[in-house]
């Protein structure tokens, strides 16, 4: 629309403290998000329902396996080689009717991975047994756990061979030390190493399941097993390796995984975060769900465990069984999909482990020996494999090195992009496309109401169908239900414009400048979710990393969609008057404005506060504090930040950075 002329007068504000201020500004929309992401996932869900009604006849099945197959295996990028595993027995125990050898291997060149091998009392070379690979969830004991080593004393008890591994960070595997930074928690330490080489376009469920696919090339190996009679199971994020292997490798004769099949639309509506490792990237523009991993090689013998009163939704198990047993049926197999609800809370209960054992027998053709009492755990160091429990201590390197490196080695491949491939590639990554052409927007009531007020005017400008931007125009202008005309200053903020206005003295004074105007893009300030259980917008399970991670699996980039508010929003102050844009962006929000700036076809002028040197400085660091949110999926392979700022060229300025840890490395600079 052609652009209206309103007059303005200087500014006479005064910006209030932040006691002042309103709580109600902070955040009005709280839902936004969680909504948007919501509908987008129902209608996955609703195309992936119908794809399976259509399913009628064996070649409709195989069709579907197949594809399954194929999106699974482009989600998990390409394996790494098969590099020698240079497995070697560094002690075992003699028990009374079983034997636990202990295995060091290295599942990739110098990653060493931690594993007890569980022997029935006289097994011998030419006496082939039945097997199974374990896999552990999130006990910071790994496989030393009590519940864990439970579940091998039974099988062995049972007749079976069971190799049992540590998961990275967990057992003797842990990656971080004092010297690293603060101590950190188990999933958020897996969350830290995959957002990082998310930066590398890496996968941390990849490094995680060819851990498992190696371990099994070890069972494979071992002379007292039968190759066709070895299954696998795990709970919780062993259960989500188990369904990862079953997904990957055509060898396990069958699967039991505990405690993970439900369904991502389940965990997003009843605001569940999910370890990095368990949101393969893309799955979901792919249209599938957790359920069509155990169908990759279908009709594979398939038993899901759940528990009724776990927190993965054991309404949509009990639906992801339906969906696998009748691919089976299609595929002539209709018994050989099968479910347990135990009774009981999120574990790997007696019950379950029970119908596990059940399970594998059958498929073994043997039946349950007499019952007696299983051997006790034992001490968790009588099942080191290592002299000191640790692998760092045995010389194993660490995931975040692997990541640095491989950032390292992407730069010198990349070498300086000129400013048309970084603009084309960042509109790739960020998945920028056209605008839409409508840009609908509501004045909000109650921005007006004095000079101590800072907001005068504020609005919700919709960028694309559920989505609002939040603008607020501070200061002295004529009509409170337009944004000011002439020169506008376009504030991004770091996790709210709102408390940057108010608590940073600095900013605080641009407000009070003629034509300053801040925005909120989705997920920040006015609409940070309150979801997840959680206020922490930096909480590493909270809902900044559901949201990026589901962009993620959307191959829709959370970051994306908000360089995409900023844009449109730039959009609606042109269309509505102003004479041109200018983006000013502090912290999180400089790294917006940034992609904001080179992006917009206005070519604003950009200022930065606080903002991020480089991505790769994020991998050099063991530990960060930058969110998924503020990452960009595999940036590095193609440009970096500072491709980025010598892109923008003298429309740019950057003021005092930030490090890995948000904050200020030495003393304060301006450069242009």
């Amino acid at each position: 629309m052609a652009k209206q002329k309103r007059g303005r007068t200087a500014a006479s504000c005064r910006i209030p403290a932040s006691g002042e201020r309103s709580e109600r500004w902070l955040n009005r929309f709280p839902q936004m998000v969680q909504l948007d992401y919501q509908r987008r996932l129902r209608q996955v869900m609703a195309a992936r329902q119908e794809r399976l009604a259509a399913l009628k006849t064996r070649g409709d099945a195989e069709r579907y396996v197949l594809a399954a197959r194929r999106a699974v295996r482009r989600a998990f990028g390409p394996l790494p080689p098969r590099t020698p595993l240079n497995a070697r027995l560094t002690r075992a125990c003699d028990l009374a009717d079983h034997r636990i050898e202990h295995i060091l291997l290295e599942s990739r060149p110098g990653f060493l991975v931690t594993g007890n091998l569980y022997l029935p009392g006289g097994a011998q070379p030419g006496n082939k047994l039945p097997a199974m690979l374990g896999l552990c969830g999130h006990s910071a004991d790994g496989k030393m756990a009590a519940g864990y080593q439970s579940f091998c004393l039974e099988l062995v008890q049972q007749g079976f061979v069971v190799f049992i591994i540590d998961p990275i960070q967990q057992g003797e595997r842990i990656q971080y030390t004092p010297q690293d930074g603060p101590p950190i928690g188990l999933c958020a330490a897996h969350n830290m190493m995959g957002n990082q080489m998310s930066l590398v376009n890496d996968f941390f469920g990849t490094w995680r399941v060819w851990d498992a696919i190696r371990a099994l090339d070890y069972l494979w190996s071992r002379p007292e097993i039968d190759r066709t009679r070895v299954g696998v199971t795990g709970n919780s994020g062993g259960g989500t390796l188990t369904t990862y292997v079953t997904a990957l490798d055509p060898r396990p004769a069958w699967a039991a995984p505990s405690c993970y099949i439900s369904s991502w639309l389940a965990n997003l509506e009843n605001e569940l975060p999910a370890d990095s490792e368990q949101n393969p990237p893309g799955l979901l523009a792919a249209g599938l769900d957790e359920a069509d991993l155990l169908l990759c090689y279908a009709p594979r013998p398939t038993l899901i465990l759940g528990q009724a009163k776990d927190f993965f939704d054991p309404r949509y198990t009990r639906k992801a069984w339906e969906e696998v047993r009748h691919v089976h049926t299609l595929l002539g197999s209709p018994r050989s999909a099968e479910l347990f609800i135990g009774p009981t809370v999120h574990g790997f209960s007696p019950e379950n482990r029970a119908a596990m054992v059940d399970f594998s027998l059958k498929q073994v053709g043997k039946r349950r020996a007499k019952a007696t009492p299983a051997p006790a755990p034992v001490d968790a160091r009588d099942l080191w494999v290592t002299p000191a429990g640790s692998t760092l201590q045995a010389g194993s390197v660490r995931v975040f090195e692997r990541t640095a490196a491989r950032a390292e080695e992407l730069a010198r491949k990349r070498g300086r992009p000129s400013a048309g491939q970084v603009i084309k590639d960042a509109r790739r990554l960020l998945a920028i496309g056209t605008a839409l052409p409508a840009l609908p927007y509501r004045a909000l009531r109650g921005a007006g109401g004095g000079p101590t007020v800072g907001i005068r005017g504020q609005f919700a400008v919709e960028t694309e169908p559920g989505i609002e931007a939040i603008v607020s125009a501070y200061g002295d202008f004529a009509d409170a239900m337009l944004p000011p005309s002439g020169a506008v200053t376009l504030y991004v903020g770091h996790v709210s414009a709102d408390a940057d206005v108010h608590n940073l003295p600095a900013v605080g004074q641009l407000a009070c400048k003629p034509g300053f105007v801040t925005v909120d893009p989705r997920g920040i300030g006015q609409s940070q979710p309150r979801t997840c259980a959680s206020m922490d917008f930096f909480e590493p399970y909270g809902p900044d990393f559901l949201y990026a991670s589901l962009g993620e699996m959307l191959n829709q980039s959370y970051l994306g969609r908000r360089v995409f508010d900023v844009m449109r929003t730039i959009d609606f102050l042109l269309a509505y008057g102003a004479s041109e844009v200018s983006l000013v962006g502090r912290g999180l929000g400089a790294t917006t404005a940034a992609f904001a700036a080179l992006l917009h076809p206005s070519r604003p002028r950009v200022r930065l506060l606080n903002y991020l040197p480089s991505y790769t400085l994020l991998t050099q660091s063991p530990q960060f504090a930058w969110p998924l949110s503020s990452l960009l999926r595999g940036c590095l392979t193609c440009f970096d930040l500072p491709d980025v700022y010598r892109a923008l060229g003298r429309r740019l300025r950057l003021e005092d950075p930030w490090d890995a840890a948000m904050q200020a490395p030495g003393p304060k600079t301006a450069t242009r």
